[in-house]
C-alpha cells in the first residue's frame, strides 16, 4: 500500500513545501500523491543538492529548487499547504527546531508529513540497513559532519505528538518483497561500502580501526543474511 496516495489522493494544495529535499525524490512523491497542486518548492542547505533537485524537478510543472535551511525557514507563517520531510531530521542538530518551523510555515488546516526510517527492525535482512546506517553516521561523523544513528520510533513520538496537530495518522512502510541477496543490489552495495571506505581513509588515522572493523563485519553480514530497506515511519499531521 502507498500510504501518502492514500491519505493525501483528495487533497488540492496551493504550495507545497519539502524540506532538506536531496535530489528531489520525495517531493516527486508529494505531488504524484495529491490531486492537484499549484507551486511546488524544494530546498536545501546544500547547494549541490538544490542543483541536482532542480534537475530532477525540471520536468514538473510549477516546482522549483532553493537554497535555505530548514531551521530557518525564509517563509511567512502559514504559507504553506502541505510541508514534507523525509529521512532528513536525523541529520540535524536540532530536529525539534525543524519541526517547529515546518509546523510554522503551514498554514491553519495544512498537513505535515514525515516519513523517516527507524532503527526497529523486524527481520535480519531490515537490521542490515539499520547497522549500516549506523555505521554510515559514525563516519560522517568522524568526518565532522553532524549525522545521527536512525532514530527509534519513540523519538518520532516526542518530536510530532504535541498540539500542534487537530488530528494525527500513524502509518508505517516496510518493503517485504524484495529479494534481499539481488544480485544487482549486492552489486550497489559493493560499490558503497568502497566509496565509505575511501571516506574511512581520509579520517585521522587513530579513528580508522574501529570503523574499517564495521566496515569487516558488515560486509560478512550482507553476504550472509543480505539487506533490505528498513521500515520508515509515516506521520501526517493536520494543523490546528
Amino acid at each position: 500500500m502507498d500510504v501518502l496516495r492514500t491519505r493525501l489522493a483528495t487533497l488540492e494544495p496551493k504550495r507545497i513545501l519539502d524540506l532538506a529535499t536531496g535530489g528531489g525524490g520525495f517531493a516527486i512523491r508529494l505531488a504524484e500523491s495529491v490531486a492537484s497542486y499549484g507551486e511546488l518548492v524544494a530546498v536545501d542547505s546544500a547547494q549541490r543538492a538544490v542543483d541536482a533537485a532542480t534537475r530532477n524537478l525540471a520536468a514538473l510543472r510549477g516546482a522549483r529548487a532553493e537554497l535555505a535551511d530548514a531551521a530557518a525557514l525564509p517563509y511567512p507563517d502559514g504559507s504553506f499547504d502541505i510541508v514534507g520531510v523525509a529521512n532528513s531530521l536525523h541529520h540535524f542538530e536540532d530536529p525539534a527546531r525543524v519541526v517547529a518551523e515546518a509546523t510554522r510555515v503551514l498554514a491553519r488546516g495544512g498537513r505535515l508529513v514525515v516519513y523517516e526510517m527507524h532503527r526497529e527492525a523486524g527481520t535480519d535482512a531490515e537490521m542490515s540497513h539499520v547497522l549500516l546506517h549506523h555505521w554510515w553516521a559514525a563516519i560522517d561523523t568522524a568526518g565532522g559532519t553532524y549525522h545521527a544513528e536512525t532514530f527509534a520510533k519513540d523519538r518520532f513520538r516526542e518530536l510530532l505528538g504535541g498540539d500542534a496537530f487537530v488530528r494525527s495518522d500513524w502509518d508505517e512502510e516496510r518493503d517485504e518483497e524484495s529479494d534481499p541477496k539481488d544480485p544487482a543490489l549486492m552489486e550497489e552495495l559493493a560499490r558503497t561500502f568502497v566509496a565509505y571506505r575511501a571516506k574511512i581513509d581520509a579520517l585521522d588515522e587513530s579513528r580508522r580501526p574501529p570503523l574499517l572493523a564495521a566496515c569487516e563485519a558488515l560486509e560478512a553480514r550482507v553476504r550472509d543474511v543480505g539487506f533490505r530497506s528498513a521500515p520508515s515511519i509515516v506521520f501526517i499531521g493536520e494543523k490546528a
